[in-house]
Formats: C-alpha cells, sequence, structure tokens
C-alpha cells in the first residue's frame, strides 16, 4: 500500500466539508444569507400551507365522493325492492291464471266424468 496518495474518499469528504461549511458561513454569517434563509423558510411554509390546503379540499371531496356512493346505494337498493315487488306481483297474477284454468280444466273433468257415470249408470258396483 502506498500512503503517499490521499484515499478518494477522503478528497471527497473533504470537497463536501468545505461546501456545508462554506453554506453555513453564508446563511449565518453574511446579511445576504440571512435573507436568503428567510426567503427559504417563507417559501417552506407557503409549500407547507398549500399542500395542508390541498389535503383538506381531497378529504373535502373524499366525503363528498362518500355520500354520493351511499346515496347511489340507497337508490339501487331502493329500485331492486320495488322491482321485487313487481316480480313477486306479476308471478302472483300468473299463478292466479294458471290456478283458474286448473280449476276450469277440474270443472269440465267434473262435468265429463258425472256425464260417463250417467250412461253406465246401470253397470254394477264394485264390491
Amino acid at each position: 500500500m502506498n500512503n503517499d496518495r490521499p484515499d478518494g474518499k477522503f478528497v471527497l469528504g473533504m470537497f463536501l466539508g468545505g461546501i456545508i461549511g462554506a453554506g453555513i458561513i453564508f446563511f449565518v454569517g453574511t446579511k445576504e444569507g440571512k435573507r436568503t434563509a428567510k426567503l427559504i423558510q417563507k417559501k417552506g411554509k407557503e409549500v407547507v400551507d398549500d399542500l395542508e390546503e390541498r389535503v383538506e379540499e381531497l378529504e373535502e371531496k373524499g366525503k363528498e365522493l362518500l355520500e354520493q356512493g351511499e346515496e347511489i346505494k340507497d337508490r339501487v337498493i331502493d329500485k331492486m325492492k320495488d322491482t321485487a315487488g313487481d316480480v313477486s306481483e306479476e308471478a302472483s297474477e300468473r299463478l292466479d291464471k294458471a290456478l283458474e284454468k286448473l280449476e276450469d280444466v277440474q270443472k269440465g273433468s267434473l262435468q265429463t266424468t258425472t256425464s260417463i257415470r250417467k250412461h253406465f249408470v246401470n253397470l254394477p258396483k264394485k264390491k
């Protein structure tokens, strides 16, 4: 190993240390630096305030969307209940019609059976 030549990390560290030190001296030690620090602080506060406003707007929009979603859900449920009632009503009407037809068929069968029995009155009955 050759110790005469400085390590690259050491040189980089000295360079970054010099830049950081110069920045601190600029911001703390000069009037222009103090003004710049105040400007950066002011702009930072404006950015934070702007972000807070946007977050509040997004929260409000989210609440509105949630309310709209609830309203839509309620309308869909009501519509389904109405439709179910209509379907039940229609099914009931169809069942009534089918039962009426069945009763008519039964009445016709009874009349036919009675008519047939009249023709076979003289037959012996089963014991």
